[in-house]
């Protein structure tokens, strides 16, 4: 759907800072995870992204699209506490 270059997802983080991001995936690392893409869209809060994905599908866009927020996930100051559990 689009021509543009598709960039590190890395670099977008850097550039769009504490944004929300919908890129079209390109390309991926080797543990299956999206390394490249196409921006198709910023969105200022989170609750956007949604409608957003929603509108580029109405247009026509059929490709895996990725969304995430380029920012820290946890807040300064805080912590987090991660529990895996493995039950066989």
């Amino acid at each position: 759907m689009t021509k543009w270059k598709p960039e590190p997802i890395d670099e977008l983080r850097r550039r769009y800072k504490d944004e929300w991001l919908v890129v079209l995936v390109t390309n991926y690392d080797r543990n299956g995870l999206p390394s490249e893409g196409i921006l198709l869209a910023r969105c200022p809060d989170k609750f956007k992204v949604h409608e957003t994905i929603l509108a580029l599908r109405a247009q026509g866009e059929t490709g895996e699209l990725y969304s995430f927020f380029a920012g820290p996930t946890i807040p300064e100051g805080w912590e987090a506490v991660l529990h895996g559990c493995n039950a066989f």
